[in-house]
C-alpha cells in the first residue's frame, strides 16, 4: 500500500448532503449517472407513476462531481453540516411524475423536464417539436404523415 492510499483511508470523512432548487431541477439524472460511489441514484417507481432522484448519505464522500455535472446549475453540495441535519438511510431529493408517450404509453422522462424543454422551444415560436411522441412513434407518425400529403397530392 501506498503512501497516497494508506493517508486517503485515513483521512476523516467529509459530510455533504446535496441541495437542490427544485423548480430549476429538470430530473435529468447526470449528477446521479457521474456520481461514482453511487450516493445519488435515479430510480423509477412504475406502478405509481414516479421518477425519483434519491440519495444515500453513507455512501457520499462530498467530492463534489454531482454539483459539477449539473447542466441547470441548481444542485450544491452542503459540507459544513449541523450534527442534526445528517439523514440516515436513504432520503428523496427530487420526485416528479413521469411523461409517457401519447401513442404507445411509454415512459419518456420527468413532467419537469417536458415543462423545461417546452419553454425553451416556445421561445423560437416557429418550431414545433412533438414532445409528446416516443422516438418510435415520431418516426411512424411521421413517415404516416408523409403518406398522406403524397396520396392527397
Amino acid at each position: 500500500m501506498s503512501r497516497r492510499e494508506f493517508l486517503k483511508g485515513i483521512r476523516s470523512k467529509e459530510d455533504g448532503f446535496p441541495i437542490l432548487n427544485k423548480d430549476k431541477c429538470t430530473g435529468c439524472g447526470l449528477c446521479a449517472i457521474d456520481c461514482s460511489t453511487r450516493a445519488l441514484n435515479m430510480l423509477r417507481i412504475s406502478e405509481e407513476g414516479l421518477y425519483r432522484l434519491v440519495f444515500q448519505h453513507d455512501l457520499c464522500n462530498s467530492c463534489g462531481i454531482c454539483e459539477k455535472s449539473c447542466p441547470e446549475h441548481c444542485l450544491h453540495l452542503e459540507k459544513d453540516l449541523k450534527p442534526g441535519r445528517m439523514e440516515k438511510g436513504v432520503t428523496v431529493v427530487f420526485e416528479d411524475k413521469m411523461f409517457r408517450c401519447s401513442e404507445c404509453g411509454i415512459p419518456l422522462f420527468p413532467q419537469a423536464m417536458i415543462h423545461h424543454l417546452r419553454t425553451k422551444v416556445s421561445a423560437t415560436q416557429n418550431f414545433h417539436w412533438p414532445f409528446d411522441l416516443c422516438p418510435s412513434c415520431r418516426v411512424r407518425t411521421q413517415f404516416e404523415r408523409e403518406r398522406i400529403v403524397k396520396t392527397i397530392g
